[in-house]
């Protein structure tokens, strides 16, 4: 099986994200999101967490992967190597993980506003 990969730091996984991700899913392609292990807000496990609570049924299913990988500081790729390079739409791309983390109360999934919600009760 074939994944399109995803990386990002995931920090806290919003509704961009899952736009993106849902839109590949929605079209029967298997996902594989890779976590950055880098020093975040949000703990490398907390992370983990809030994408699981998105896909549940699609990591069972074995159609969308999480893994972790080193902090990366460039992606380099060949050319004619059997896969794409696209870049997300500029709608989505607007949405920042910076001011989500400012503002909390919009553009979270509700599974994930959930994670976080009892998070801080701690």
């Amino acid at each position: 099986m074939k994944y399109t990969l995803f990386i990002g730091r995931w920090s806290p996984f919003h509704c961009g994200h899952k736009y993106i991700i849902d839109t590949y899913v929605r079209n029967n392609k298997s996902v594989c999101i890779a976590i950055r292990d880098s020093k975040e807000k949000y703990s490398l496990d907390l992370r983990k967490k809030m994408i699981r609570s998105c896909y549940k049924e699609e990591i069972r299913e074995g159609r969308v992967k999480i893994i972790v990988i080193p902090d990366i500081e460039t992606v380099a790729v060949g050319r004619d190597v059997g896969y794409s390079i696209i870049e997300v739409p500029d709608n989505i791309r607007l949405i920042s993980g910076t001011k989500i983390r400012q503002n909390l109360c919009y553009e979270l999934p509700s599974s994930v506003k959930k994670i976080l919600e009892k998070n801080n009760e701690k």
